[in-house]
């Protein structure tokens, strides 16, 4: 499936520049902090699917609260983008990169505020999965469908990635229980990026697939997903 993608970024040039002026740990030392910060919140970005085929576009300011130990213990979106599909997905991207990194010395809590920008633009991406089950009967065609439907509501392309122009595949190997719980996931075959295959893992950790048909009561699966780009520009 292809469509126009999009990239989800800091509207902020550094995290650093979007953080109070610390009282206790100096400048530098939360300088640092801020930019190991901002490297997750890259590293970690996702552009919802659903938002990308309906084309929405929007920035959620987000204020957030951090513990001593870097566990993020709090947030607020002090503004919505407007879109509830873009909003969600901010608790989804909080839950990536959590914990940050420890606060510096001297600081117990901390909290710092984000706006957080999704906009389109000339690249597409490219998100396909190939799900096959040995068994041949209407039944599991019916539920190998669903399942490709749920992965391709669900996969997301890593905005570093789109930015860096990385492509891959990476082969997930799933144990899938009765009732769909997606109970083991593992990487069977690496793309070559690390990032790509701790998306791909992600992903299945966060998805379940529909109950398992003819009272099975479970089946391994490997997946092929496949990430790739292209650009308007290219001919």
């Amino acid at each position: 499936m292809t469509s126009g993608h999009t990239k989800a970024f800091l509207a902020c040039a550094t995290l650093v520049a979007c953080l109070s002026t610390p009282a206790i740990a100096s400048d530098d030392d939360f300088a640092a902090w801020g930019e190991k910060v901002y490297d997750q919140f890259a590293a970690k970005q996702r552009y919802p699917r659903q938002a990308v085929d309906s084309k929405l576009e929007g920035t959620v300011k987000v204020q957030v609260t951090v513990a001593k130990s870097g566990s993020i213990i709090g947030f607020t979106i002090n503004r919505s983008s407007g879109h509830e599909i873009l909003d969600a997905e901010i608790l989804g991207l909080l839950g990536r990169i959590n914990p940050l990194p420890a606060l510096p010395a001297g600081k117990d809590t901390y909290i710092f505020k984000i706006p957080l920008r999704f906009q389109m633009d000339e690249t597409t991406t490219a998100m396909e999965a190939s799900v096959e089950v040995e068994a041949v009967t209407a039944n599991w065609q019916d539920w190998q469908r669903l399942v490709q439907r749920t992965l391709a509501r669900n996969q997301g392309y890593p905005t570093q990635l789109i930015d860096e122009g990385i492509e891959g595949t990476v082969k997930v190997r799933v144990n899938v229980a009765a009732d769909g719980t997606i109970m083991a996931q593992k990487v069977a075959q690496s793309s070559g990026s690390d990032i790509l295959d701790d998306e791909a893992l992600d992903l299945m950790r966060r998805i379940n697939f529909p109950p398992l048909p003819e009272g099975r009561e479970s089946v391994a699966l490997t997946i092929p997903l496949n990430y790739r780009l292209e650009h308007s520009n290219r001919r």
